[in-house]
């Protein structure tokens, strides 16, 4: 059962780092004009059906290199291709995060040293060693997480790798729809969706405090006996 998950795996990652370098041109001109949303949009749209491709391996990768303004490719998602284009997001980052959940836990620290900062995984890994779902949810929908290095802590936690994709589910999914609303009503979101989104957002600051505080509680009493 291992072996052929590790194949899967492992295909997986072959694939998207041959996509990367079959689109690598068009990539490397579309990140150099990445913070102009309508010039991204008119790129993109000038590939035709394979546009979505193109901004799909993008997205994934963007979990990997923080070169890559992830959030900027979100809304330019929703801006060009609407509908498809959240769907593209959604599928693209939850892929991309599994992906490097797996790695993480397939290779460990060796290499994940030479991905990311080891002081900022170290950091993030004491605290979220023995963290479930709903931790890792939070790690995804609140800007106080580095979400994309996350992936990576997850790998080093004790975690299972299903627990770890519900998590992902949830949180990329509702990042997505925040972020990806934004393009598809024109980058100019009525007053309502700000509303919504802050109240939304204060749900979830509030969650994670309680989530937080029970967590701290429950690791005394654990000392304490």
């Amino acid at each position: 059962m291992k072996k052929h998950a590790l194949i899967i795996n492992t295909s997986i990652v072959i694939t998207i780092f041959a996509l990367l370098w079959c689109y690598r041109k068009p990539l490397t001109d579309l990140l150099k004009i990445i913070c102009d949303q309508k010039a991204v949009s008119v790129y993109l749209e000038s590939f035709g059906p394979i546009g979505p491709i193109i901004l799909f391996v993008l997205l994934v990768a963007q979990v990997f290199l923080a070169v890559i303004p992830g959030h900027a490719l979100m809304v330019t998602a929703g801006y060009a291709y609407g509908a498809v284009g959240y769907c593209v997001v959604v599928a693209s980052t939850i892929i991309g995060s599994q992906l490097a959940f797996l790695i993480s836990r397939r290779y460990g620290r060796g290499l994940i040293y030479k991905l990311a900062s080891p002081v900022i995984i170290n950091r993030w890994e004491k605290i979220a060693r023995h963290q479930g779902i709903l931790f890792f949810f939070f790690a995804f929908v609140l800007p106080i997480f580095p979400s994309d290095l996350m992936c990576y802590v997850a790998g080093l936690s004790k975690i299972t790798s299903r627990q770890f994709l519900v998590a992902n589910i949830l949180g990329r999914t509702c990042c997505a729809s925040f972020i990806t609303l934004i393009g598809i009503f024109g980058m100019k979101p009525p007053i309502w969706f700000w509303m919504l989104a802050v109240i939304v957002i204060l749900v979830f600051f509030v969650g994670w405090a309680v989530y937080n505080k029970m967590s701290v509680m429950k690791q005394r009493l654990t000392v304490s006996r």
